[in-house]
């Protein structure tokens, strides 16, 4: 019994030692630990802005982003992400130049299984997104569903912020409604999950009304702008009216779909 308690007590010994050890060790090792995945991440978004002499951090809302300069001029953005896999949290960085499509996109961390989610941290797999306009068509790799789903909507994620917040992207001359000839239009666009096929009715120089004839959209996620966005039209007779926040590329499609319809009438 009492070389029990001597063999109880001299383990409880060895334990706190060990733990002492090891929280000495993590406390010397912490800072040296935090300083290098602040260098690796400010490294990774200089690297996914092509063009940029100068990179400028910043955060909103707790997001943090870079903007990239030469001069004066924003030549593009990156943006940090984080998306969740079938084995965890998807550290990632995107780059965007200054039209919002995709330069590079680099993972900063996973813990993916090994041989099958952790392929999306490959260029084979990565290098898909570069120079992509849409994200959201980039293809899934077969047997390893959850993992690429996971960083193609923290890229799209990214993307949105970007257009969104920092206004990146291609501006448009406006329609003008004034010179449409009376008439039913149709016209497509791409949505984040394919093509968005609208109707526009004109009548007077003004939009009577415009339809969604075809879309292949998440329900869930898609549906505000699919109902908002032809209404925003109707109520503010112009086409180039505010995105959705959370649906910028159901938004954009659609808005698109409804520039194809009228663009001929712009002669």
């Amino acid at each position: 019994m009492k070389e029990m308690a001597k063999l109880s007590l001299t383990l409880m010994i060895v334990c706190a030692v060990a733990g002492v050890g090891l929280a000495i060790v993590y406390a010397s090792t912490k800072p040296i630990i935090d300083q290098r995945a602040i260098e690796d991440t400010l490294n990774a978004a200089k690297s996914v802005i092509p063009g940029a002499v100068r990179v400028e951090e910043k955060s909103e809302g707790g997001q943090v982003y870079w903007i990239g300069y030469k001069g004066s001029d924003v030549v593009g953005a990156a943006v940090k992400t984080v998306a969740t896999g079938y084995g965890g949290p998807i550290e990632m960085v995107v780059g965007l130049d200054s039209a919002g499509k995709i330069t590079k996109v680099v993972v900063l961390s996973m813990s993916e299984t090994a041989g099958i989610g952790s392929k999306t941290k490959e260029e084979s797999f990565l290098g898909r997104f570069e120079g992509v306009e849409n994200p959201g068509s980039v293809d899934i790799i077969t047997g390893a569903s959850i993992s690429s789903r996971a960083v193609i909507g923290g890229v799209v994620a990214a993307q949105e912020f970007a257009m969104e917040v920092l206004g990146l992207g291609e501006s448009k001359a406006p329609i003008n409604l004034a010179i449409v000839p009376d008439g039913t239009y149709e016209g497509t666009g791409e949505g984040l999950m394919g093509p968005i096929k609208v109707s526009v009715v004109v009548t007077g120089g003004k939009i009577e009304s415009v339809k969604i004839l075809q879309q292949d959209e998440t329900p869930s996620i898609a549906g505000p702008a699919l109902k908002g966005i032809p209404q925003a039209m109707v109520d503010e007779q112009k086409v180039e009216v505010d995105t959705v926040s959370g649906a910028t590329f159901t938004s954009k499609g659609i808005i698109e779909a409804v520039r194809n319809a009228l663009a001929g009438t712009q002669q």
